[in-house]
C-alpha cells in the first residue's frame, strides 16, 4: 500500500512538470520568448536531468536574447540610450556566451556619456563648493564634536590635547612661546576650538596636510611668512562686474582683483579666508534682478475753437460763378444699377446744386455772384500720441522715442593758426529728438510696490528765429511709488495759443460795425493738454534665502581667521539616475537528490 502512494505522487509530479513545459511551448509558438524562458526554467528546475526541457530552455534564451538585442538597436536609433542599454544588458544576461553584446553595451555607454546634457553653472558650483578652500581641508575626524575643558594649562599641552581628540598632529614654529591659559571647549567642534585657542594664545595656524597643522605666533612678519595665497575665478551671471569688484575692494580690502569683461568674470588672488568670504558675498549679490513692465498711455487733449463768419468774395479760377464758389472742385461717385438693383459700375461726375444746395457752413447769396457768407464754428477733440509697453530690469532705464530728429547747427570758433585768436567759425550739426521722449527707471520694493523715476518730454518745432529753429517743449520729471497694477495719471502740461485774422474790402472792412459783417473774420483758439497714465506690473522679483540674510565673520584686519567663513550649504542635489538593472535569471542548479523510497517488505 505504501508503494502505491509513492507511485501516485510520482505520476502527479510528472503531470505538473509536463504542464509547465507545455506552457513554455505555447509561449514559444506565440514568440513570447521571455515567458517561454520562465516556464522552461520551472520545468528544468524540477527535472534537471530532462534533456528536452534543457534544450527548450536554451533555445528560448537564445531567441529572447536576439529579440532584446534587436529592440536595443531600435531604441538606440531613436536616441533612447538608457532604454537601449537596459535591453542590451538583458540580452547579455540571457546569452552570457555572446561576444558581441559586451562591445555593444560599451558603445551605448560611450554614446550616452557623449550626448549627456552639459550641467548648468549652478550645478557646477554646487559640485565644486567645498567646506574649506584648498590647503584647509582636514580629515573627517576633525569634524567631530569635542568635550574639553582646561584651567591653568599649558598652551602647548592644550594644542596637543586637541590634536589627540581630533586625530590631528600639531607642530610649532621655532619662535612659539608657551603660556598658561584657561579655556572651556565643551560641546564645540574642532574648528571653533582651534579658533578659540588661537585667539586666547595670540597664535594662528596653517594646515600643512589633512593631519598636520602648524601653530605660529600671530605677528605681522609671521603672517607674511605663513599666509597662503590662492587664486579663484568667479563667473557672474546677474551682478554688474564693476560694482562687484568695487564691493570686494571696499568690504574685504581685496587688492588683487582683475576683471574679465568678455566673460563677465573676475579673478581674485588673496588669502584663503578672503577668497572664501568673497565667494560668500558673490553668491549673495549675484541674484537675478527684478523685472517690471510699465504700460504707458499718452493722450493729447486738444480743445480748439474756430469761429469764422462774414462775407468772402471769391474768384475761382476758370470761372464757375456761384456754383464754383460754393462747390469748388467737388465731385460725387455714383453706382449704376440694373433693373433688378444689381450694381453694374461706378461713375464720377461733378456735384451740382441739386445734390447739396446748401452746405452746412455756407449760405448762398444770389444777388452777389462769387460771394459766400460764412457761418462756421467747430471744436476739436483728443488723440492718442503713444501707447508703449516698456519692460526693463530694476535699476535699468527704459527709453522710448517717438518723433523726428531735427538737425540743429552748432558753431564754434577756432584759431586759424596755432596760438592765434579763435575767430574761424566751424559749424556742425547735432540732431535733437522732437516728439515724445520717455525715460522710466523702476525699483521694486520688498512689499510688492514699485517706485518709478519718470522723465517725460514732449517737444515740437517752433517758428524760425534768425533762420535758426526753435523748439516748444513741455517736460515733467517725477518719482512715484505705485502698487503692482495701480494706475497713475499725470496731467496739466497745457499749451494755449490764439490767432485772429480779418479779410475784406478795403475801406469797408475798417468800419467799426459794418466792417466785421462785410469782411471775413477768422478767430482760432487752441488749448492742448498732455495726459499720461502709468501702470507698472512686476514680472519677476529677486529671490532671497535665509542664508543670504545671515551675517558671517571675516576676522580682524591684523588677525583674520582661517575657518571663519562658513560655506553656503549646497542644496540637496538630485543624484544622477542610475541605470535600472534588468531582471536577471538565476542559474539553474540541480536540486539536491531525493532519497529513494525504501522497498516495502
Amino acid at each position: 500500500m505504501k508503494r502505491l502512494h509513492v507511485l501516485i505522487a510520482l505520476v502527479l509530479t510528472g503531470c505538473a512538470t509536463s504542464a509547465a513545459f507545455r506552457s513554455g511551448e505555447r509561449a514559444e509558438r506565440r514568440q513570447d520568448y521571455d515567458r517561454a524562458v520562465l516556464e522552461y526554467s520551472k520545468s528544468v528546475q524540477e527535472h534537471p536531468d530532462n534533456l528536452d526541457y534543457r534544450k527548450g530552455l536554451q533555445r528560448a534564451r537564445l531567441r529572447a536574447s536576439e529579440e532584446h538585442t534587436v529592440g536595443g538597436r531600435r531604441l538606440l536609433n531613436r536616441g533612447l540610450y538608457k532604454e537601449a542599454l537596459d535591453e542590451f544588458k538583458l540580452a547579455r544576461d540571457l546569452n552570457p556566451t555572446s561576444s558581441t553584446l559586451p562591445r555593444e553595451i560599451e558603445a551605448v555607454e560611450a554614446q550616452r556619456r557623449a550626448n549627456a546634457p552639459a550641467p548648468s553653472v549652478d550645478q557646477l558650483k554646487d559640485r565644486t563648493r567645498e567646506r574649506s578652500l584648498p590647503g584647509l581641508a582636514l580629515g573627517p575626524g576633525a569634524q567631530e564634536p569635542l568635550g574639553l575643558s582646561f584651567r591653568g594649562a599649558s598652551l602647548r599641552e592644550v594644542y596637543q590635547a586637541l590634536g589627540k581628540a581630533a586625530g590631528v598632529n600639531f607642530v610649532f614654529d621655532p619662535e612659539f612661546r608657551d603660556q598658561s591659559i584657561t579655556i572651556d571647549l565643551r560641546d564645540v567642534g574642532f574648528e571653533q576650538a582651534l579658533n578659540a585657542i588661537a585667539n586666547v594664545g595670540h597664535t594662528f595656524h596653517r594646515v600643512l596636510d589633512s593631519r598636520v597643522v602648524m601653530v605660529v605666533p600671530d605677528t605681522p612678519n609671521k603672517r607674511r611668512d605663513y599666509e597662503q595665497q590662492v587664486v579663484k575665478t568667479f563667473f557672474l551671471s546677474n551682478a554688474d562686474l564693476k560694482e562687484t569688484i568695487d564691493l570686494l575692494r571696499i568690504v574685504l580690502g581685496a587688492r588683487r582683483v582683475a576683471p574679465l569683461p568678455g566673460a563677465n568674470a573676475l579673478t581674485i588672488n588673496d588669502t584663503p579666508d578672503k577668497v572664501a568670504a568673497a565667494e560668500r558675498i558673490i553668491d549673495i549679490v549675484d541674484k537675478q534682478r527684478a523685472e517690471v513692465m510699465v504700460e504707458v498711455e499718452i493722450l493729447e487733449v486738444n480743445r480748439g475753437k474756430l469761429k469764422e463768419y462774414g462775407i468772402e468774395i471769391t474768384s475761382p479760377p476758370g470761372g464757375g460763378g456761384i456754383l464754383g464758389a460754393i462747390f469748388p472742385a467737388e465731385t460725387i461717385t455714383e453706382t449704376v444699377r440694373d433693373v433688378a438693383g444689381n450694381p453694374l459700375f461706378d461713375r464720377t461726375r461733378p456735384i451740382t446744386v441739386d445734390d447739396n444746395p446748401y452746405k452746412a457752413s455756407n449760405l448762398l447769396v444770389t444777388a452777389l455772384p462769387g460771394v459766400i457768407y460764412r457761418l462756421l464754428q467747430s471744436d476739436t477733440s483728443s488723440r492718442l500720441l503713444a501707447n508703449p509697453q516698456l519692460r526693463t530690469m530694476e535699476g535699468q532705464t527704459a527709453q522710448a522715442r517717438f518723433g523726428d530728429q531735427v538737425p540743429v547747427p552748432v558753431t564754434v570758433f577756432s584759431p586759424i593758426a596755432t596760438g592765434g585768436v579763435a575767430q574761424q567759425p566751424v559749424t556742425s550739426f547735432e540732431y535733437k529728438n522732437v516728439g515724445v521722449n520717455i525715460d522710466i527707471t523702476p525699483r521694486v520694493h520688498h512689499d510688492g510696490e514699485v517706485t518709478l523715476a519718470l522723465k517725460l518730454e514732449i517737444s515740437q518745432v517752433g517758428p524760425l528765429f534768425q533762420n535758426l529753429p526753435t523748439f516748444n517743449s513741455r517736460t515733467v520729471s517725477s518719482q512715484i511709488r505705485l502698487k503692482d497694477g495701480e494706475t497713475n495719471i499725470i496731467a496739466g502740461l497745457i499749451n494755449d495759443s490764439e490767432r485772429h485774422s480779418l479779410t475784406g474790402i478795403p475801406g469797408i472792412a475798417s468800419l467799426p460795425i459794418l466792417g466785421r459783417l462785410f469782411a471775413r473774420n477768422h478767430d482760432e483758439t487752441a488749448q492742448t493738454d498732455i495726459v499720461m497714465t502709468l501702470t507698472p506690473h512686476i514680472i519677476r522679483r529677486t529671490q532671497f534665502t535665509e542664508e543670504d540674510l545671515r551675517s558671517f565673520s571675516v576676522g580682524g584686519e591684523t588677525s583674520p581667521l582661517i575657518f571663519e567663513v562658513p560655506a553656503i550649504p549646497a542644496p540637496m542635489a538630485t543624484p544622477p539616475p542610475r541605470l535600472s538593472e534588468p531582471p536577471r535569471i538565476e542559474p539553474i542548479r540541480p536540486p539536491s537528490p531525493v532519497p529513494s523510497p525504501s522497498p516495502i517488505g
